[in-house]
């Protein structure tokens, strides 16, 4: 893994990095918030932001074609959500309203999901979440009309990205000159 260096840059809400990299004819690995994102042969990737959003992006370059990008993601925890949900069986359905609930506040609508032909398995990423703050979601099946379908749970999650220190103990033996840690929890 050899990046040299990042340029960034942004136009209209669209965040483009491009990097530069030591090796020859490498394959880039993307990683937006700790989640991998793509691969491309090309040094550079883009995403889209909406206004006063920020991301972490990270690039691994490895010549490597079988390089696992989720085993070797680099260290860190997601600052999003990717829901997943199996279609609604109604026949009329337009859209997917995708509400948020944090530490069991009022539900707050953050995205909407148009129905595809022939699509079982629908997706959705969430905003970017508030680290130690407890977050449902859920997914509603809507008609052209607006008319709302029974909702369905999809997740609950407690976001722990800093988690704490572990708690240890060290004790010194003279007689043998040995430093021992142990779990103090």
């Amino acid at each position: 893994m050899s990046i040299l260096s990042y340029t960034v840059r942004s136009s209209g809400g669209v965040v483009t990095v491009e990097v530069t990299s030591s090796l020859s004819n490498p394959w880039y690995h993307w990683y937006r918030d700790g989640s991998w994102c793509q691969r491309t042969k090309r040094p550079v990737a883009s995403w889209y932001l909406e206004a006063g959003d920020a991301a972490r992006v990270e690039c691994i370059d490895t010549t490597d074609a079988e390089f696992d990008p989720v085993t070797n993601a680099p260290v860190g925890w997601s600052a999003r959500e990717t829901l997943w949900w199996i279609r609604s069986l109604a026949s009329d359905v337009d859209h997917y309203r995708v509400e948020q609930r944090k530490d069991g506040g009022t539900w707050a609508e953050v995205g909407s999901v148009p129905v595809v032909p022939h699509r079982w398995a629908y997706w959705f990423e969430t905003p970017r979440l508030a680290d130690l703050s407890e977050y449902e979601w859920r997914v509603t099946p809507v008609d052209g009309a607006g008319n709302a379908g029974t909702a369905i749970a999809v997740e609950a999650r407690k976001m722990v990205r800093h988690p704490d220190a572990p708690r240890f103990a060290v004790t010194y033996n003279p007689g043998t000159s040995k430093v021992t840690f142990a779990d103090a929890s």
